[in-house]
């Protein structure tokens, strides 16, 4: 028994799927927006917070007026794909009162996913890895700080290999914070 037992609690984490979650917030109770959303995730019944990062001020991209954002990047195991890691991102971002806006405004709250596992996908709906990745300081340096050797599926490159090559130039403050999960 204890044997089948060891067998099925191995074969079930194998079923586990390592995935990377950037979430920034701009706009009200930032850090609340943050931990909230940390939270919802880890209450999850299908999935692990594995690691938080710091979080980060961060200058906007594109439209400039509008108030500096916190991000910062979750490293999380699921069983769930990446798909329905998708849909349930954007449920918790409507549940947390997220705003439909133009592309660049503010957010209340904005998750989106960096990397899953070590898959490509290119779909309307859903880019695995996120396509602007590459260009954004502020999701390759938190990412950076929790798995700097992770290597990116498309690229074939690691997260500091990516930061170190990121044409960024936009001001990027570490903040003392740091949101712990409660799940």
């Amino acid at each position: 028994m204890l044997l089948s037992t060891l067998k099925q609690r191995f074969s079930e984490k194998d079923k586990m799927n390592k995935s990377f979650l950037s979430l920034g917030s701009n706009l009200g109770d930032r850090l609340g927006y943050l931990k909230k959303a940390v939270d919802l995730l880890g209450k999850s019944e299908d999935v692990n917070i594995i690691k938080i990062s710091s979080i980060y001020e961060t200058e906007p991209i594109g439209y400039k007026e509008q108030p500096n954002f916190l991000n910062l990047v979750v490293e999380i195991e699921t069983e769930t794909g990446p798909e329905d890691l998708l849909k349930r991102c954007k449920e918790i971002e409507i549940y947390l009162g997220r705003i439909k806006r133009e592309k660049w405004r503010e957010r209340e709250i904005d998750i989106d996913i960096i990397f899953y596992n070590n898959l490509i996908i290119e779909k309307d709906y859903i880019v695995i890895p996120h396509k602007e990745l590459y260009n954004r300081k502020f999701v390759l340096l938190p990412l950076c700080e929790i798995d700097p050797d992770f290597i990116c599926p498309k690229t074939k490159k690691s997260v500091k290999t990516l930061l170190s090559s990121c044409n960024d130039t936009s001001i990027i403050k570490v903040l003392n914070n740091k949101i712990q999960s409660e799940s």
